[in-house]
């Protein structure tokens, strides 16, 4: 219950950023400044991102060179930034049938790794993703390394 009210804590901020800003460019600024400020915000914008297939909100929270790896059995499937944000991009707002939850597995003053569990009726997905605070301050996803697993 404490973290759906802190996620929409945080989409209710992210939706008066976009309603009180000027123009676009110092919206995503904002926007970014608000999201990125703690390492709590970009995981649950992560996890929003990741529910609703929302590309704008992804591409806040990942850093230019984010390195995604997405385990296929045998294979490890590598992404970029740029590759999955196109995706969600391609596949469009859609709401995910899943829960979520995360847990911190470690952290410091300027690097947080946490886990991050999307859970469909099949299958959970685990995103263990490694967060690191830039030189201004700012929060960004720097690695996500996903795991699907069967219930």
């Amino acid at each position: 219950m404490k973290k759906n009210l802190l996620a929409c804590l945080l989409m209710l901020c992210i939706s008066s950023t976009f309603g009180f800003s000027r123009s676009l460019n110092n919206d995503d600024q904002l926007l970014k400044k608000t999201v990125n400020s703690k390492p709590l915000s970009v995981v649950n914008a992560f996890i929003e991102a990741s529910v609703h297939m929302d590309a704008k909100l992804l591409k806040l929270v990942l850093n230019e060179n984010a390195k995604i790896c997405v385990c296929l059995g045998q294979k490890i499937g590598k992404q970029s930034k740029s590759q999955l944000v196109a995706f969600y991009k391609k596949m469009g707002n859609i709401d995910l049938n899943c829960e979520s939850d995360y847990e911190i597995i470690s952290s410091s003053n300027t690097l947080v790794v946490v886990r991050v569990d999307l859970k469909f009726p099949i299958f959970i997905q685990r995103n263990i993703i490694t967060m690191e605070q830039g030189p201004e301050g700012l929060w960004e996803i720097t690695q996500v390394n996903r795991f699907n697993e069967n219930v």
